[in-house]
């Protein structure tokens, strides 16, 4: 740069003491300022979500909670209401299984009455045939 092009150019820059100019040492001093000012908001920033987090889940664990107690609640009425039915069932099939036995029992008295008298008639037939055949003989 010229001896002019530097003059022009020192008369435009507005008039300050070296005091105004930042070394690097106030650089770095503000640079090292600024970073701690990031951190701590950026931990500001962490604790204020783990708070947050925290409160949502409280609310969310209370919530599934009582979903979990009504839930709990309406099963158990839920299969209350089948044990009741099912055992209404049991006691219906019971008494038309008991029904058909006692059918089924009297059909076999029947049958066995039947059966006696028949073997009844044929022995006596039996005996009348042996009694004829020897009478012949």
């Amino acid at each position: 740069m010229s001896d002019d092009s530097a003059a022009v150019l020192m008369r435009l820059l507005p008039p300050v003491g070296w005091n105004d100019f930042a070394t690097k040492q106030d650089l770095e001093t503000l640079g090292k300022f600024m970073q701690l000012g990031f951190n701590n908001s950026l931990l500001d920033l962490r604790n204020e979500m783990r708070k947050e987090f925290v409160d949502e889940t409280g609310i969310l664990r209370n919530s599934m909670h009582g979903e979990f107690v009504d839930l709990r609640k309406e099963m158990h009425t839920e299969f209350a209401a089948v044990r009741s039915e099912l055992h209404h069932e049991i006691d219906g099939l019971r008494k038309e299984m008991n029904a058909g036995f006692l059918d089924l029992r009297k059909e076999m008295n029947h049958q066995t009455h039947r059966m006696f008298m028949a073997m009844l008639g044929i022995n006596t037939l039996l005996m009348s045939v042996a009694i004829a055949a020897f009478k012949l003989l």
